[in-house]
């Protein structure tokens, strides 16, 4: 350790007394030799001293606590990292109007104080975590339907000879979306649904205003309960639910690049988005109210729902997946029959026995 000399007076200091010597030991910061020295302290500086007549004179302002423990008092220097005076505990009173405060988690925390600090630190989590899960809420109403029409068409393309393209099955299914819904269908953002010949119960909602519902969920319910799914999912179509999905698990960056065409879009990713809990109660409450509106009876809505949770895994696990059934899904359809309405079917004899049909025989126009 190089340290500059000067010579001092054996019975002297230039800060105080011989007999107000606190003896401890100096690492330099350059080596991992520990010197042993004399400290004096004043209210403004500490002096070192070292056999042979070295002396040091640091100003307290260069001067921090650190977190020494309950053995020994521990000094460093703002402008030297490494540099650690070690004091045994008895000194910190007669040190402590020249160091003030200990440093031990921070300057902005010992300024704060420990608690104030935690508290801020989970405020600060908190929001991250607020904004995180709010922020695709916030966004997905704001992005065009025409970014996404592409992405959900090429979906439903990926599918290619698996979907259903029997003309008049074809009417009958958007038929069922125009009683549920009136006018969904019309206009350019219009929906568009199609069905497909997949062995797997379950309906999904898609980007650009795209359902699909596979084969299963037409041929092993009644127009009545599919009514109700149709609805549902046409709720998550006009609350953007699906957009929000998509910026929750993707990312806003990624959901760009899958906008510009950049990256593929998986079509199993897609159709199996998860959506929150809030979102599912929506999509129900408007499927219930559009149900209402429609005069559709609403418990075969609730049946399939009690069926789905029951039967077999691989019936259900693609619809579950992506629809996760609460203890009371069924129950609020159920609820919501009014045993003094006018209920109608939801399709005509004929429009009902074209959907079953809708993928035996094809029209390649469809």
């Amino acid at each position: 350790m190089r340290l500059a000399r000067r010579k001092v007076s054996p019975t002297h200091s230039t800060l105080g007394r011989s007999d107000s010597l606190i003896e401890a030991k100096l690492y330099d910061g350059v080596t991992a030799h520990p010197y042993n020295v004399q400290v004096i302290a004043d209210s403004k500086a500490l002096e070192l001293r070292q056999a042979g007549g070295w002396n040091d004179r640091i100003d307290a302002s260069l001067l921090k606590r650190i977190d020494g423990g309950a053995a020994a008092l521990r000094l460093g220097r703002i402008d030297k990292p490494g540099w650690r005076l070690i004091l045994p505990l008895d000194a910190e009173a007669q040190l402590s109007p020249l160091l003030g405060r200990e440093e031990r988690y921070g300057r902005w925390i010992d300024r704060a104080g420990l608690l104030p600090a935690l508290a801020a630190g989970a405020l600060v989590t908190a929001s991250v975590v607020a904004i995180g899960y709010l922020a695709p809420a916030w966004i997905a109403p704001h992005v065009p339907m025409s970014w996404e029409r592409n992405v959900g068409g090429s979906i439903v393309g990926d599918y290619g000879d698996l979907r259903c393209r029997n003309a008049e099955g074809q009417r009958a299914l958007e038929a069922l979306v125009e009683r549920v819904a009136p006018g969904a269908t019309k206009g350019p953002n219009g929906i568009k649904i199609a069905a497909l010949d997949v062995p797997v119960f379950n309906a999904a909602a898609l980007p650009g205003g795209y359902i699909v519902v596979f084969k299963p969920a037409i041929t092993e319910t009644d127009p009545e309960a599919l009514a109700g799914v149709l609805a549902h999912e046409i709720a998550h179509v006009r609350r953007r639910h699906v957009t929000e999905a998509l910026l929750r698990e993707l990312g806003i960056g990624a959901l760009i690049r899958l906008f510009s065409g950049t990256i593929g879009a998986n079509a199993e990713q897609i159709v199996a988005l998860s959506y929150t809990r809030a979102n599912e109660t929506q999509a129900d409450s408007d499927a219930i109210q559009s149900l209402k509106r429609a005069g559709i009876d609403p418990r075969p809505t609730a049946a399939l729902f009690d069926r789905l949770a029951k039967e077999a895994p691989e019936f259900s696990a693609e619809f579950l997946n992506s629809h996760p059934l609460s203890a009371d899904r069924a129950n609020k359809f159920r609820a919501s029959f009014d045993p003094k309405a006018r209920y109608a079917p939801a399709l005509s004899r004929d429009q009902a026995a074209a959907l079953f049909e809708i993928c035996h025989g094809s029209d390649k126009h469809a």
